[in-house]
């Protein structure tokens, strides 16, 4: 029994060893058909990783920002709100709300003026998504709350009776003006690729309605700003 189960264990295995043998078209065809396998598997990928690739790329074009300026179009400090017309297109606007302030004193009082403004503008990028030189025209109409002073006559009779200029004195007053002054931006604009934004430059001004709210019609100012784009 021992030798007749040896025998066929030998013999099958032989047998096995002859069928691998006996068929190398079929495993030629086998090899072509893992090959074509292993083909299509890498075009996949590659197909996969351009698309993604492209993804990335498109997310960091950042054409929308909110940033907060101090001095320029926005008088004091303000916020604005920055974006481009189309995307991936170099021109491009800005709307925002603006405060300013200022005040003089003298011995005989003092005043001051409180403005609520609005910056508009159109804007034009010479660079890349990253540094860019800014170039830009606009305008910026708001109320002004003027604080000032008139100076009133104190009038007496001597004293025969006649009437006499004893001094003056100064009388507060208070008016609402409106306020309009056209600007141009000249300045660098850096935006980091997670999408922190710097803006610094200088902005002409001319003054176009102000109601003797400004001392001088044209003037030049800095402007700076931080924010975030996205």
């Amino acid at each position: 029994m021992y030798f007749l189960r040896n025998l066929k264990s030998a013999f099958l295995a032989k047998c096995n060893k002859k069928d691998v043998h006996l068929h190398p078209k079929r495993n030629y065809k086998q090899n072509i058909h893992l090959i074509k396998m292993k083909r299509k598997a890498i075009a996949i990928a590659l197909l996969l990783l351009s698309v993604l690739t492209v993804s990335a790329q498109e997310e960091i074009v950042r054409d929308k920002s909110v940033y907060l300026e101090v001095f320029g179009p926005s008088n004091y400090i303000g916020v604005n709100y920055d974006a481009r017309f189309s995307k991936n297109s170099k021109w491009g606007y800005r709307v925002g709300f603006g405060f300013g302030y200022s005040s003089s004193s003298d011995p005989l009082g003092d005043a001051s003026t409180r403005a609520y403004s609005v910056p508009l503008g159109v804007n034009y990028f010479v660079g890349n998504n990253k540094h860019n030189l800014e170039l830009g025209l606009g305008v910026n109409v708001g109320l002004y709350n003027v604080h000032d002073y008139i100076l009133e006559g104190m009038d007496g009779n001597d004293a025969a009776g006649n009437p006499w200029l004893l001094g003056v004195k100064s009388v507060p007053t208070k008016e609402t003006k409106f306020g309009m002054f056209g600007f141009g931006t000249v300045g660098y604009r850096y935006t980091a690729k997670k999408g922190f934004q710097f803006r610094i430059g200088v902005t002409p001004a001319r003054i176009i309605a102000a109601d003797n709210i400004y001392d001088r019609k044209t003037v030049l100012m800095p402007y700076i700003s931080f924010g975030r784009a996205f």
